[in-house]
């Protein structure tokens, strides 16, 4: 798996969630993605769906901030 890829889908997804996109929504690209096979989307939107479950607003945003420097 390209991690590259993995987190650029990580970093797409958490924006998303901080602009208030909603969970379910992010789910259903997941589906989308696994049908295509791209399993680097897959994990990555993942990821960010689990983590922002125990996460702030605030430190969504902060952790997209540090990773787009």
């Amino acid at each position: 798996m390209n991690k590259d890829i993995i987190e650029e889908f990580y970093l797409l997804a958490l924006i998303d969630i901080a602009n208030g996109k909603d969970i379910a929504e992010l789910e259903k690209a997941i589906d989308i993605y696994e049908v295509a096979e791209e399993y680097e989307a897959c994990a990555g939107i993942l990821k960010a769906v689990h983590e922002s479950g125990y996460m702030t607003i605030r430190e969504i945003i902060n952790t997209i901030n540090e990773n787009d420097k």
